[in-house]
């Protein structure tokens, strides 16, 4: 894949994530009430994501060194949450 393609490609997974966090942020919105825990928990894991993941993006050194161990099979990337759900 060519640099040009890659950089698009890249925007484009980014905005996706935006459109996703926005979706989540939606969601708990039409879900939960404003007062609930369960919504202000909600919008506090999704900041801290969308902030971690700008953080991240941001630490060019630190973000080749992860891209590294991913593409070793250092780091796990599976996060099972229909397990998880099932157990409810």
């Amino acid at each position: 894949m060519n640099s040009f393609r890659s950089k698009e490609k890249a925007e484009m997974n980014f905005e996706n994530i935006k459109d996703a966090v926005k979706g989540l942020y939606e969601i708990l919105d039409l879900s939960l009430r404003e007062d609930d825990f369960y919504y202000e928990a909600g919008k506090d894991n999704i900041t801290a994501i969308y902030k971690n993941l700008i953080d991240l993006l941001l630490n060019e050194f630190g973000l080749r060194q992860l891209v590294k161990k991913i593409q070793n099979s250092e780091v796990e990337l599976n996060i099972v949450l229909n397990e998880y759900l099932a157990n409810m």
